[in-house]
């Protein structure tokens, strides 16, 4: 097929900013029908553009090539004599990529500046709330992308979901579940176990309702003290992303912190409740136009700490999620069960 032009989308990583990208794959799409579009990601993330039926060509990076990998990338990269790249990372691998391209390069803003201020000093600059993907939709403007006011997709093969549901009892799939969602990078981002458990509890008083804990392989251990009971089910690290996405895609809810999977449950319109601790809505990770509700302390004057996390509260009081009691996340899932 003949193509009128040809544009790259560079993000490299990671789950939850690689589904963020979607609506901007989506609207490039839209604004560039006759164009071929290629996707730059991590190859541990692949999974999540995998069959976006809006990309014509994948490209993926292996972690462990280094910057030969990269280099030998960026070869392959300057052949197809993109219009357009629209990079959406900005950080120094996309600008190996993309050095000395003779492509219109388009990147992301990151407003360090704001961003620093309202985590160090506690100034608010942000005179509007933009989120990450509407960040991203900037790239592209100037360019002609424009926003068709949807959310994240993901997409998969029938076969993933028919080998994944063979292996669950139909019974178990009517009387329905709700995902649990316990982790994430940074400690100041995971609510407390003992509150997980405690949650864990109360759901189980409603009946019939089974609970699945999803997470990674290295969460597996410590997700084990939630199964208080054979209605709980631990999967977490022995998912696909596609097939985690699946599962949440026929829960009633997830519950999560600020994580990937929360970003996974908006792809697949499933309600998600999202706790946050040592983050705020002004960095943008907030769910992005899906049914969602958000638990976190809007008090403490030390919020954010982070526009990441950390592994530990700088002020050793951790207030932001101490504060955020079980019984208060139970009232407001009440309206979904």
């Amino acid at each position: 097929m003949n193509f009128k032009k040809r544009i790259l989308i560079i993000r490299l990583s990671s789950i939850g900013d690689v589904l963020l990208a979607t609506p901007f794959i989506r609207q490039t799409r839209i604004s560039f029908p006759d164009t071929a579009i290629d996707f730059v990601v991590k190859k541990k993330f692949i999974d999540l553009i995998k069959y976006n039926p809006h990309l014509n060509k994948i490209y993926s990076i292996d972690e462990n090539e280094g910057i030969s990998g990269l280099l030998r990338l960026r070869k392959q990269l300057l052949k197809n004599q993109y219009d357009y790249i629209f990079d959406l990372h900005n950080n120094i691998r996309s600008r190996i990529l993309t050095f000395n391209s003779n492509s219109q390069v388009f990147r992301i803003k990151k407003d360090k500046l704001k961003r620093a201020l309202l985590v160090y000093l506690k100034i608010n600059t942000y005179k509007t709330v933009l989120p990450i993907p509407e960040r991203y939709l900037k790239v592209g403007e100037k360019a002609g992308v424009k926003d068709d006011l949807n959310g994240l997709e993901i997409f998969w093969k029938n076969h993933i979901e028919e080998g994944l549901l063979s292996i669950f009892d139909r019974g178990f799939l009517q009387r329905g579940y709700v995902v649990i969602a316990p982790g994430a990078g940074f400690k100041t981002k995971q609510w407390l176990p003992k509150y997980f458990k405690d949650l864990i509890k109360k759901l189980l008083s409603v009946k019939n309702l089974n609970i699945i804990l999803l997470g990674s392989k290295k969460e597996v251990k410590s997700f084990e003290d939630l199964r208080i009971s054979d209605k709980v089910f631990n999967l977490a690290g022995e998912l696909s992303l596609l097939e985690t996405a699946i599962v949440i895609s026929k829960a009633k809810f997830l519950v999560s912190n600020d994580s990937g999977l929360m970003h996974l449950a908006t792809a697949v319109n499933t309600p998600v409740l999202a706790i946050f601790g040592s983050t705020v809505k002004e960095l943008g990770f907030f769910p992005f136009r899906s049914e969602h509700k958000i638990c976190e302390n809007e008090k403490l004057w030390c919020r954010p700490c982070s526009h990441i996390g950390r592994n530990f509260c700088p002020l050793f009081h951790f207030k932001c999620m101490k504060d955020i009691k079980p019984q208060a996340v139970f009232n407001q899932l009440e309206s979904w069960m």
